[in-house]
């Protein structure tokens, strides 16, 4: 196991009761479950730090071309985002994160599911591939954990949209399900994504300067409709959010029809990815 790393919220969480769990694969302490989590419920807003999951940037000349092989999803426009299936090369579902097109050869993936690690670790994986010649495939490319670059909150429930309007102002929304905008919070500027999931549920991504990372937090669970939920808790909700998240359990790839993938809209047609041409 990689040297445990705190996150930048590691005080505020420990002030909440917090357990951590340290990365397999980076050794960054997440929150596993808060003392007074108790039952939550999407009917509100739950809150939630996303340090300690698989967060990578892929950039550099070529890292779109690595993320489309890579990812078999939708191939995205810049300020677009989605849910993306990761294949083995035998057709084996291995996960589905989030992907986020930031720039044109830039590309940011978050996951939370029980299989974030394996996912991580084959796409760093997929970009020392070497072509017929030897030479490597994505020499310009370079795939790093951003913990340190933006901290990833999800903001989620019935009451997101609502309490993220308060922080906009001079007629500013949200974005639609599926986009990424840059937006003031306030006097914070971040990036914000609205997750589209299949349920309906709205849920906002935020990648926080750390520098104001601490404030936003405490600004966000100063809403009394605002709790805190850790992990393990958030892949309880997941599971019931995301059709696909159920059969990732950590237990290794599993088989998954083309047809299935398709109507959970995490697989484009085409071959040019891996895992493609061997699916069911």
């Amino acid at each position: 196991m990689s040297e445990r790393k705190p996150g930048i919220l590691h005080g505020e969480h420990l002030l909440l009761g917090a357990n951590f769990s340290p990365s397999e694969r980076t050794g960054i302490l997440g929150v596993s479950e808060y003392a007074s989590e108790g039952a939550l419920s999407t009917r509100e807003a739950l809150l939630a730090d996303l340090t300690g999951c698989e967060y990578l940037l892929i950039s550099g000349d070529g890292g779109f071309d690595l993320a489309s092989i890579a990812l078999g999803g939708k191939i995205l426009e810049v300020g677009e985002a989605n849910f993306e299936v990761v294949l083995t090369g035998d057709g084996s579902l291995l996960g589905a994160p989030l992907a986020l097109r930031t720039g044109d050869h830039e590309v940011v993936v978050i996951d939370a599911t029980q299989t974030r690690e394996a996912v991580a670790a084959w796409i760093e994986f997929l970009a020392q591939a070497r072509d017929a010649q030897g030479s490597e495939a994505f020499p310009e490319v370079q795939v790093e954990d951003a913990s340190d670059m933006l901290v990833p909150l999800l903001l989620g429930g019935d009451l997101a949209e609502e309490v993220l309007l308060d922080y906009l102002h001079d007629g500013e929304r949200p974005p639609e399900p599926g986009a990424v905008r840059q937006l003031r919070l306030d006097a914070i500027s971040c990036v914000v994504c609205h997750v589209s999931s299949p349920a309906g549920t709205p849920a906002y991504l935020l990648l926080v300067p750390p520098a104001s990372a601490r404030v936003l937090w405490r600004s966000l669970l100063s809403f009394t409709e605002v709790s805190p939920i850790g992990h393990r808790a958030l892949r309880s909700l997941l599971s019931r959010e995301l059709p696909w998240a159920s059969e990732l359990d950590g237990s290794g790839p599993v088989r998954v029809s083309r047809e299935a993938l398709e109507g959970w809209g995490i697989l484009r047609g085409g071959a040019g990815f891996v895992g493609a041409r061997s699916l069911v």
